[in-house]
């Protein structure tokens, strides 16, 4: 049997060819999944708050509450990862940012009627754990002011609620966080409902 070189070249020309196409394809898919933006990223202003935090010394004030009964506690976390662990309530707003829900939301971009401040309003109507995330801010995101959200949970077993509020005051050009707090409520199975709070306020040292 001949063979035609020709035809061989051609033919591992058209595979070539093939594979190359897929490998542009895959790659420009990669990219986009990569540089896909965020519809607001919470962890990352957790993160950098933390370490801001922890490099000036602040210091937290705690008012905790369940039912009737209270707890008043000041703590001076010693390093970044302690502050994150503080604040670890507010990461389950970054349940956003997941590819599988992102486009169940929606973004809109508002002006705040009591303020100077503008909203970015994130809300869906899809049965999603965050319900709504709003970021006060001025001029661009980056300067964030406050942040309101209502995080839900439920299944065969309990079902909770909180509402998450997060403000902040700018120093230099930087957005540090003063005050934060936690309203909530849950109910197990068979039993009553329980609504708990946490305010929390921070200082740093002049």
């Amino acid at each position: 049997m001949k063979i035609n070189s020709k035809t061989i070249k051609e033919k591992r020309g058209g595979a070539v060819g093939l594979f190359c196409l897929g490998m542009v394809v895959l790659a420009s898919c990669a990219d986009k999944d990569v540089d896909r933006p965020n519809l607001y990223s919470v962890d990352s202003l957790l993160t950098s708050q933390a370490r801001y935090l922890s490099e000036n010394k602040a210091s937290l004030q705690k008012i905790m509450t369940l039912d009737e009964a209270g707890e008043e506690i000041t703590v001076t976390p010693k390093d970044a990862a302690a502050w994150e662990k503080e604040l670890e309530i507010f990461e389950a707003l970054e349940i956003i940012n997941k590819p599988i829900n992102m486009d169940l939301y929606r973004s809109e971009y508002l002006a705040d009627p009591k303020s100077n401040l503008n909203i970015k309003a994130i809300t869906t109507q899809a049965d999603l754990p965050v319900t709504y995330m709003k970021v006060y801010y001025q001029n661009t995101t980056d300067r964030v002011r406050k942040i309101e959200a209502e995080y839900h949970e439920s299944n065969s077993l309990y079902r909770s609620a909180r509402r998450l509020t997060l403000e902040f005051t700018e120093v230099g050009s930087t957005p540090v966080l003063t005050a934060y707090s936690v309203e909530g409520d849950q109910k197990m199975f068979l039993s009553d409902t329980v609504k708990y709070s946490i305010e929390g306020a921070l200082t740093i040292p002049n």
